[in-house]
């Protein structure tokens, strides 16, 4: 009898082991699902990371090389003014109109670079 208690109770040990088995193995290919899916979220973050930057450096560098232009304009106009005591009324106006100009675009750049902050400033998922 002890015999059959033996093996009675090996039975129920072994349909546990393979119970916890399946399980251990369900578990994981979970693990391991879940895992591919961070992978892929990271992966998606790391992409959107990169667009938002390279986007964010186009739109840098074509606004400073607004920016730069429409101060050099500027400032040459300026000291042109400043310098020639000979120019006449109509010759100093043509001047103002083109400083005039020049910080519009500044202004207008300016303008853009902060819709294109605010466009941006989004959270990154």
């Amino acid at each position: 009898m002890d015999k059959d208690i033996i093996l009675d109770k090996l039975k129920k040990a072994k349909q546990e082991l393979i119970f916890n088995h399946e399980e251990l193995e369900k578990c994981t290919k979970d693990l391991k699902s879940a895992t591919v899916n961070l992978n892929i979220r990271e992966t998606e973050k790391e992409l959107n990371m990169e667009e938002f930057n390279s986007g964010l450096e186009q739109m840098m560098f074509a606004i400073s090389h607004k920016v730069r232009k429409s101060v050099a304009n500027i400032l040459g106009l300026s000291k042109l003014l400043c310098e020639d005591v000979n120019l006449g009324n109509e010759e100093s106006r043509e001047i103002l109109l083109l400083i005039i100009q020049s910080a519009e675009s500044l202004n207008a750049s300016t303008e853009e670079l902060s819709k294109f902050i605010c466009l941006k400033r989004r959270p990154v998922v």
